[in-house]
């Protein structure tokens, strides 16, 4: 994983140390307000699910239906797309979605989601194969055109160890006014392209529209897009996190601080909910015309080689363990709910990940080219030849599922998937 805290050692921290003051704050005890751009997609108040709903029926209304309507055959598939993080091992999905366009099958998604480098390749992904020189990000970058250090104090005076200047001039390259402008455009067809961060001052979850963020008709529309995506890569303590200005009924203002969103979930999708077959029934469609299909693109291993990587006796060199720990739990819970989520709604489960005999090294906030570029060619040579993804068909049964689902045979059965099958 990403075993932050040797980011500590790179080039020694020279310079002077600046300090850093934070935007307003919320006044502690006020209700969570949601900036412009996210949305409601978690559970929640009765409210919510409404919200939820509603969001949901926009987008069949003009994508399931339009579906119908372009097919003789009665069945249209409903394709999801969600990315996980993983840092600059990101290289490896960026070959991937890259070498399954060469194979000449990669279909078109309705749904896309990213956290963390999944939300930087998510644009691209979602605009489709035609965008894919975008993705060429994953072999070029170095650790400049991300980063650069900051004083030796850092870690006292500041919001984090890193400055992430470099990442926002390499966003403002990459993520155009055209780009924005064409994410709009798919919006309005009842395509979706949803972000993950995660709001630290409320410790929750954040599920931003970046499609209703590109359509609209603020002139911070295209920074705002940007700044999420920086959000949602925002390795706290590394990475500085992003401040988004809410504006309270009375008219002031004060700031959010947003930070990497797989301190929650490392990757995610919530539309394969209870309100599925509702939705679907709200725009008058029979849910066995509609044939959902998730697929789960793992920048990382599932399971590696089980080996020693001993631990200094030092605070930060436990404490960084510690979270590694934790982030891995939280990497195998968020594919395992995905997985169960999927099948649940009789949905067919595709996922990809690194294979669990590749050697990584132990940074993913380090860009090595090296690696990044075994990555990338690992990830299009087995998609370029149809190897790419496991799947799981969804189940007839209810015993069948109950038997897909079970926790204990899981994660054994995703990586043991010796042939995988074409998606």
């Amino acid at each position: 994983m990403v075993q932050f805290w040797k980011v500590l050692v790179i080039p020694l921290l020279v310079g002077a140390c600046s300090g850093t003051q934070r935007p307003t704050p919320p006044v502690k005890g006020e209700p969570v307000v949601l900036p412009w751009g996210a949305v409601t997609l978690e559970r929640g108040s009765a409210s919510d699910r409404s919200d939820r709903r509603d969001a949901m029926s926009a987008a069949l209304r003009t994508r399931v239906a339009a579906k119908l309507a372009e097919t003789d055959q009665g069945i249209v598939a409903y394709r999801v797309l969600a990315i996980s993080g993983g840092g600059s091992r990101g290289a490896y999905g960026a070959g991937l979605l890259t070498g399954w366009s060469e194979h000449g099958d990669r279909p078109e998604f309705d749904v896309v989601t990213g956290i963390s480098t999944g939300a930087l390749m998510a644009t691209h992904a979602f605009l489709g194969t035609a965008f894919d020189e975008g993705l060429q990000l994953y072999r070029r970058t170095r650790n400049e055109d991300v980063f650069k250090a900051r004083g030796k104090l850092a870690a006292f005076n500041d919001d984090a160890l890193l400055d992430t200047a470099p990442l926002r001039a390499t966003l403002s390259a990459l993520l155009t006014e055209d780009i924005v402008r064409r994410v709009a455009e798919e919006h309005a067809k009842g395509r979706r392209l949803y972000i993950g961060t995660t709001s630290l001052d409320a410790n929750t979850f954040t599920v931003w529209d970046m499609g209703a963020i590109a359509a609209s008709d603020r002139p911070d529309k295209v920074q705002r897009y940007r700044d999420v995506i920086r959000a949602s890569a925002a390795f706290p303590i590394a990475f500085p996190p992003v401040y988004f200005e809410v504006e309270r009924p009375d008219g002031t203002r004060y700031t959010q601080m947003h930070a990497d969103g797989g301190l929650r979930q490392t990757v995610f999708f919530y539309d394969f909910v209870d309100e599925w077959q509702e939705a679907l029934r709200a725009e008058g469609v029979d849910a066995s015309h509609v044939r959902p299909m998730l697929y789960l693109l793992n920048n990382d291993r599932i399971h590696g080689r089980v080996r020693y990587s001993p631990v200094k006796g030092r605070t930060m060199s436990i404490a960084g363990a510690s979270i590694d720990t934790l982030m891995r739990q939280t990497l195998l819970n968020s594919v395992y709910r995905l997985w169960v989520t999927a099948l649940s709604n009789r949905a067919d489960f595709h996922i990809a990940f690194i294979p669990p005999d590749f050697e990584l090294s132990d940074n993913s906030l380090l860009f090595d080219n090296a690696e990044m570029e075994q990555l990338y060619q690992l990830g299009y040579q087995r998609a370029r030849a149809g190897e790419a993804w496991f799947t799981q068909k969804a189940p007839d049964t209810v015993e069948e599922l109950a038997r897909l689902i079970n926790p204990r045979d899981t994660m054994d059965r995703l990586e043991s998937g010796k042939s995988a099958a074409k998606p």
